[in-house]
């Protein structure tokens, strides 16, 4: 697979990993594959660090060398950008950091997002990560469908607002 441009897909969630190894040019998938029941009591998958070196070892395992490959990218989906982030972001301490802060908004999706990003640049440190937000879908509603009817004051301070 050498000379390829191939990107990688990572969706972490809080017991599963989901991934897609992709070429933009043709929409191909040449690989994918999920790990379920990361942290689980009775499952052999800890934690995020984990699942991910398992998804590489069955890439490898089927001839995928990531650092060979001709990875351009890893693209990770993130559930909640907030107002801050609505559109393709490149991942780095200071945006990391952004989205620690925004956890609160999503508790459940974010923190083992940010896991998994944080696992992947470790793993893939020569690469670029991009983070994909669910809300930047609904960032451009009007204000009248994305503003609930709550004290606007109360709204803005947190951030209130609808996204879909």
């Amino acid at each position: 697979m050498t000379g390829n441009r191939l990107v990688l897909v990572i969706n972490s969630g809080s017991s599963s990993l989901k991934y897609r190894l992709l070429d933009p040019d043709s929409g191909e998938v040449r690989a994918s594959g999920q790990v379920e029941r990361i942290g689980e009591p009775s499952s052999e998958v800890p934690d995020h660090d984990a699942a991910l070196r398992r998804a590489f070892d069955t890439l490898a395992s089927d001839g995928i060398d990531l650092h060979a490959c001709g990875l351009s990218a890893v693209g990770h989906r993130v559930v909640h950008g907030g107002t801050t982030f609505y559109r393709p972001t490149i991942l780095d301490d200071a945006v990391i950091a952004q989205l620690e802060e925004l956890s609160e908004l999503a508790p459940l999706h974010n923190p083992p997002a940010i896991r998994g990003i944080e696992v992947a640049r470790r793993l893939l440190p020569g690469v670029p990560h991009v983070a994909v937000f669910d809300t930047a879908f609904f960032h451009e509603l009007p204000a009248a469908a994305a503003t609930y009817a709550i004290d606007r004051e109360l709204a803005q301070t947190w951030g209130i607002r609808r996204y879909g």
